[in-house]
């Protein structure tokens, strides 16, 4: 099982971007907001989209952050050392972003063909807990673009919607998380009584945040640690995935997201020459 990742540089913020369609104003800039009311909408179910930098960047990851694919969509990742070169230096081949339970896994009927742990949905879900995210994991390359296509044929709205993309190498630990690492639902939805006596709720937004505690870090992975946290503080969001690659699709998904750390604690040395560290992700 891979350690933990967390993508603290997003790549896709010093890109020129460009897409292959888009509806209205709603193109590819919106793909380096973090916001999930913007979006890069494809006037159809198809979408293939550019990342051009002016020098070559190291790339092991590329996520699309809030989108209305479902189970069934396929993207596939090329990365090229020099704008319009025709040879790739690697190509993911066409993939599952986020796919379905693994066949089996679940008792069959209790649950529908093509599930996974996202509930589907346009933009107007998000703020609920809907939308999902892609992924694809590779060996880092260093690259000065990369194309990304990207089809949902069965999506339910009839075209592709993207929040964020995030593009960048990762850090791993040497030593994994913790057991006992803590997902949360946060839902800021409030019950309240009627006159009458009746349970009413006024309906809020849902969120997920993630708690681990890393308790074996290495002098190097300490090091490490402390840059992300210096460089990222509180106000920069960042990928993190406490399962990445894990042969439970629904596990990765569950624990995988794209937030701002929560927290300030004080990184700790609990016995010579390994540090201790807490953090808190609270996803977008």
């Amino acid at each position: 099982m891979s350690n933990l990742r967390i993508i603290h540089d997003n790549a896709a913020d010093r890109a020129v971007l460009a897409a292959s369609s888009q509806t209205g104003e709603l193109g590819p800039a919106n793909l380096q907001r973090d916001s999930k009311n913007a979006v890069l909408r494809a006037s159809g179910t198809a979408q293939t989209i550019s990342a051009t930098w002016p020098t070559q960047e190291s790339i092991a990851c590329v996520a699309l952050i809030s989108t209305n694919m479902t189970s069934s969509a396929r993207m596939r990742v090329r990365g090229y050392a020099q704008p319009g070169d025709a040879v790739p230096v690697f190509d993911t081949g066409s993939i599952f972003p986020c796919p379905a339970a693994v066949h089996g896994s679940y008792p069959w009927g209790v649950l529908p063909l093509g599930w996974n742990a996202y509930q589907w949905g346009g933009v107007n879900t998000w703020a609920r807990g809907g939308g999902s995210d892609g992924v694809t994991w590779f060996t880092a390359a260093r690259v000065r673009q990369i194309v990304i296509d990207v089809s949902a044929p069965q999506s339910p709205e009839g075209y592709l919607e993207i929040s964020r993309l995030v593009v960048g190498n990762y850090w791993s630990p040497q030593c994994n998380a913790e057991y006992g690492a803590q997902l949360q639902t946060l839902d800021s939805s409030e019950n309240y009584r009627t006159g009458a006596g009746a349970l009413k709720t006024a309906l809020g937004a849902t969120s997920d945040k993630l708690s681990i505690s890393l308790t074996h870090l290495t002098p190097m992975d300490r090091a490490r640690f402390m840059r992300i946290l210096r460089e990222n503080g509180k106000g920069k969001a960042m990928l993190f995935s406490l399962f990445p690659e894990n042969p439970d699709p629904l596990l990765e998904q569950d624990y995988m997201l794209y937030g701002k750390a929560s927290n300030s604690d004080a990184v700790t040395t609990p016995y010579f020459d390994t540090y201790s560290a807490p953090l808190q992700i609270e996803g977008i």
